[in-house]
């Protein structure tokens, strides 16, 4: 239900779903649950508008999946870490993480789900926008050498918001 309604742009109806989804996983236990809800419940806030709220879920889950090692949540995460700063206009940032996320996802063989990928074209396209194709290749090039170590230094650094 989320997801029809995420994609809808029907952000009050997403986040209603999801945080009803991520408090029964809570009070179940279900960690991995939790952490995925809380990435895209971090997401919807930053749809809505409400950038210091998605960033601190999105800080959160990332210091989570890194401590559980799990890469798949840390290259959604990131992801839209990297949409955050599309919005906030750190756009070198921005494509250093999708740079490090398609390198990841390419080296544990877990390709984007397409209705992902739309987002993230999004993201890219306001980045070239933005910065120019060559900054775009340089800055994304640099997110593909980061260690998952480094991506998740990086995207935890202060940020002003």
């Amino acid at each position: 239900k989320s997801y029809i309604a995420l994609m809808h742009g029907e952000y009050g109806q997403a986040r209603a779903f999801l945080q009803e989804n991520v408090d029964i996983l809570e009070e179940l236990g279900n960690r991995m649950g939790f952490l995925w809800g809380s990435a895209r419940l971090g997401y919807v806030a930053l749809r809505e508008g409400s950038v210091a709220e998605a960033h601190h879920i999105l800080i959160e889950v990332i210091r989570n999946f890194h401590k559980d090692k799990n890469k798949n949540g840390l290259a959604f995460t990131l992801e839209k870490m990297a949409s955050l700063y599309v919005v906030i206009d750190k756009m070198e940032d921005a494509a250093r993480l999708i740079g490090w996320s398609d390198m990841a996802r390419k080296a544990f063989g877990e390709p984007r789900p397409r209705v992902e990928q739309i987002d993230v074209n999004r993201d890219i396209a306001a980045i070239r926008a933005k910065i120019g194709n060559a900054a775009f290749e340089k800055t994304y090039n640099e997110g593909c050498a980061m260690t998952l170590d480094e991506a998740v230094a990086y995207a935890l650094e202060e940020i002003r918001l």
